[in-house]
């Protein structure tokens, strides 16, 4: 099926296309799938209610290959992401009141330091009027971001290189989610992993050392990993816990920030870039949106950020921006579905024919970003209407299934950093959507697909989860009242 999309057309979006070739055998609501050799043999899983009985009512393994193959140069697969049992319980149980809502409100006035920076930023290119590629500046902020809800550091990326940054990238761009022969030959990318490794536990542990002894006199917020180290020291009730922390406990936060790290940044960067694209695209959208960001935060964009750093709680009344959030990644969600790993005997039931499919020796596969475009289950499936998730009347047509929006994943491995996005969103929606205008600056004859020259693409520079097509080319537009 892959011909059927652009040659650098995202993986993820084969199911979509498959449902479309065979709707008859999608319609079951399951598709079993045989990618020999250059893949292993799929389950692919269409209806909601059968994605949540391995994921919600049973919540299957991760697929082996993830923390074995595809993560395990990166973190041995000793991460939040793929560790199982009561390995991940207890390091979810650590790591959970760091992302708390409550906790990442905290952050918000350190967060805004870095949004300032990239509100000058898209200022300046305002001015110079080039082409610039957005996902590369919504790249940079949120590492910044990330890096204060995380490490409580400054990274400065958006300014300039970062050691640790820049060699988490170039790791990243060595591995590969979909067959890669390119990297999967390369001869030296054993001994690249292990310099990059290397490299960032240097930069990692004297600050894992440093915060695990002084939490304690830290003033103001906690970062996310400072509230899991002093987990950690209460549960050890060693009182020199502080300057002896076993060097495996080490080992394994390095290996979970380089995980937060890397997804932190990811997702976040590449939905506000579509975010961006399709407030351009919809004015009568993005009305709505700056209304609302009036009505909450005054009519001067120019002192919603002193105002948020004295009330973070004001991002909470933001509806419509959620909904803008949300919509987005309905339609263009980074990470296509989970995939889990099927145990013996097992089986999927479809809940109205009642007909029941086996799965054993098959990698699981909610396919969400087709579920999310499916006209079945979603009114206008294909269109942009963020009014979906603001209605409240089960009867609206509009009104979002039960188990059909799924970006994040359901149940207890849903992701851990949900809340975070949502937060640096809307910080970062607050501060600069109601001063700029971003206009798509593809060429005349750029291909365009799924009705969007915009489409989610693989990146062979970064681990494969898609991104937006050139990063999105656009010329920066300041806007004036009234516009």
């Amino acid at each position: 099926m892959k011909y059927k999309i652009p040659r650098d057309g995202n993986g993820q979006w084969i199911f979509h296309h498959l449902q479309k070739e065979f709707p008859d055998i999608a319609g079951q609501g399951i598709v079993y799938l045989d990618p020999w050799p250059i893949g292993y043999p799929i389950v692919a899983v269409y209806n909601p209610e059968m994605m949540a009985q391995f994921t919600q009512e049973t919540s299957l393994p991760k697929y082996w290959a993830m923390g074995q193959v595809e993560f395990k140069p990166f973190t041995n697969g000793e991460d939040l992401v793929n560790l199982e049992g009561a390995e991940w319980k207890a390091a979810r149980s650590i790591f959970n009141p760091g992302f708390s809502i409550k906790n990442l409100l905290s952050l918000v006035p350190d967060m805004t330091d870095e949004v300032l920076v990239f509100r000058e930023r898209l200022r300046k290119a305002t001015v110079s009027g080039e082409i610039v590629r957005l996902e590369d500046y919504t790249t940079d902020v949120t590492v910044d971001v990330v890096g204060r809800a995380v490490l409580g550091s400054r990274l400065e990326t958006q300014g300039k290189p970062n050691r640790l940054m820049s060699t988490m990238k170039s790791q990243l761009g060595l591995i590969f989610l979909e067959l890669d022969l390119k990297k999967l030959l390369d001869p030296f990318r054993p001994m690249k992993h292990w310099i990059y490794n290397r490299i960032i536990r240097n930069e990692l542990v004297p600050y894992i050392h440093n915060t695990a002894q002084n939490y304690e006199k830290i003033e103001g917020p906690k970062t996310i990993v400072a509230l899991a180290l002093k987990s950690y020291v209460n549960e050890n009730k060693d009182s020199s816990a502080r300057g002896n922390i076993p060097p495996e406990f080490v080992e394994r936060v390095v290996k979970h920030i380089k995980i937060f790290m890397f997804a932190g940044h990811d997702t976040t960067a590449t939905v506000l870039a579509y975010i961006f694209h399709l407030l351009h695209k919809h004015p009568d959208k993005a009305a709505k949106l700056y209304q609302e960001h009036d009505e909450v935060l005054g009519t001067d964009p120019a002192a919603a950020a002193d105002l948020i750093r004295a009330d973070p709680t004001l991002l909470n009344k933001m509806p419509y921006t959620i909904a803008v959030l949300r919509e987005t990644l309905r339609l263009f969600p980074p990470v296509g579905g989970s995939i889990r790993q099927s145990q013996p005997g097992h089986f999927l039931t479809h809940p109205e024919t009642g007909v029941r499919y086996p799965t054993h020796g098959f990698m699981m596969h909610s396919s969400c970003a087709t579920l999310m475009r499916d006209p079945a289950y979603w009114h206008d499936a294909d269109s942009f209407i963020p009014e979906r998730f603001t209605t409240r009347d089960e009867n609206d047509p509009y009104y979002p299934p039960k188990n059909a929006w799924r970006p994040f994943e359901m149940g207890p491995r849903n992701c851990i950093g949900q809340e975070l996005v949502s937060v640096e969103v809307r910080l970062i929606l607050a501060l600069t959507a109601r001063e700029f205008d971003f206009e798509e600056a593809y060429p005349e004859d750029a291909p365009s697909w799924m009705g969007d020259k915009a489409y989610q693409v693989t990146n062979p520079e970064i681990a494969a989860t898609a991104h937006i097509k050139d990063a999105l080319p656009v010329r920066i537009k300041e806007r004036r009242r009234g516009n």
